[in-house]
């Protein structure tokens, strides 16, 4: 299960908007002075990153305003990561060896046939996967996002910490 800290923004039907709290395990990306991922390619993002609301379901019933975690399965990750990354890279080869292969038998530039057509092939291994994940997505309800619980912030006295 992949979790992430998130605040409600609002309710309806059983389901929430929640916007995800921006957390990452070192703080380079926040430290402007320091070496970081954030460097490099500043200059196309703005100052800040801004989160997107996501659509959860809403078991618990939280309200907005509310901090939550919300979670998915490791395996949605995954498929959508094939349909994202390997789907288009795929159909680009095999439309660019095609095309390559059809520009040759018509005695034309085979290398351009190899280049237009992985472009188109590129292209519409983006739109499949997109289809693909839309369908994926509303037919199988174990691959939505939903509010696990909600967040709990302990601080215990120094002394209830036993020392093992």
């Amino acid at each position: 299960m992949i979790e992430q800290t998130a605040k409600v923004v609002s309710t309806q039907h059983g389901h929430a908007w929640v916007l995800p709290l921006n957390s990452t395990n070192c703080n380079t990306c926040s430290n402007k002075t320091g070496l970081g991922c954030s460097n490099a390619l500043s200059f196309l993002t703005s100052s800040k990153a801004k989160s997107e609301p996501i659509y959860v379901q809403n078991p618990l019933h939280a309200k907005p305003g509310e901090a939550v975690v919300i979670g998915t399965q490791g395996n949605t990750l995954v498929m959508y990561s094939l349909l994202a990354y390997l789907l288009p890279l795929v159909s680009m080869l095999v439309f660019a060896i095609l095309g390559g292969q059809v520009f040759q038998v018509l005695n034309l530039p085979h290398e351009a046939g190899a280049t237009l057509a992985g472009v188109a092939g590129l292209i519409s291994g983006f739109k499949v996967a997109n289809w693909l994940a839309k369908r994926m997505h509303h037919a199988n309800e174990t691959m939505h996002p939903v509010i696990l619980r909600h967040t709990e912030h302990y601080i215990y006295p120094a002394n209830t910490v036993s020392q093992a």
